[in-house]
């Protein structure tokens, strides 16, 4: 049955997104990571391993799982597949796009030493004021209640209870960042799980590289695969 169901993801086209609905806790308990900032720039990218990704560039306010206090840092890089170099256009479904100094959630996952949005636009939500309440709303499913929409301060619950911990505060750093600048003073983090936990280079080389490459078709894949596993699995243990 694994092996089937390996295949079966591994041969998605990647230019095709599958999305299975899934509700916000299951999405918060299998992220590596939660980020609520707002967007300031993004910029693209070749893999070394062959494919071209997008480099999107948040300011973090809240987050958990990603250990801002350890670095001292109050951005990060979020890394999604496809994007635009030269006369090369990779066009892959579902990424979400962003407005800068936009109010956002980003589920997380850590691959290969880089952060990369989890399920895409499906992990991604806008933070919005409704009326008198502040609400989290699905990039993709904007309308639909179950997976697409909760309220902030229930999400924060959500998360509290299901990771152990509630959403940290991030410090600011002493310098402004600004959302059409390119050029920094400091690098944001764009890094892994595990001991060899990074900051980001400054130099565009580490920033690209991976250290044993992969392209866009393999991680699109592999990233449908670890939550494809995830869910069989736990719908095996309930039966």
């Amino acid at each position: 049955m694994f092996l089937r169901l390996f295949l079966i993801l591994f041969s998605i086209p990647v230019h095709a997104t599958i999305f299975q609905m899934q509700p916000v806790e299951q999405q918060v308990k299998e992220a590596d990571g939660i980020v609520v900032g707002h967007f300031l720039r993004k910029k693209y990218v070749k893999l070394e391993g062959g494919g071209t990704a997008t480099q999107m560039i948040f300011k973090m306010k809240q987050e958990i799982g990603m250990q801002s206090d350890l670095f001292g840092v109050d951005e990060i890089i979020v890394h999604y597949p496809g994007g635009k170099l030269g006369d090369e256009i990779v066009k892959v479904e579902g990424v979400p796009e962003f407005v800068p100094g936009e109010n956002v959630v980003i589920m997380i996952k850590s691959y290969r030493d880089r952060y990369w949005g989890m399920n895409l636009g499906f992990g991604t939500f806008k933070v919005v004021n409704y009326g008198q309440n502040r609400m989290i709303v699905n990039t993709l499913f904007p309308e639909d209640r179950r997976v697409g929409q909760m309220k902030y301060e229930d999400f924060e619950k959500t998360v509290k209870q299901i990771r152990g911990g509630s959403l940290k505060v991030v410090t600011s750093q002493l310098y402004p960042s600004e959302t059409d600048n390119p050029a920094q003073t400091r690098s944001p983090a764009s890094s892994s799980e595990g001991k060899n936990r990074a900051i980001a280079s400054q130099s565009d080389q580490v920033e690209n590289g991976m250290s044993h490459g992969v392209s866009t078709l393999w991680l699109v894949s592999i990233l449908a695969m670890m939550g494809g596993i995830f869910r069989f699995l736990r719908q095996k243990e309930a039966k």
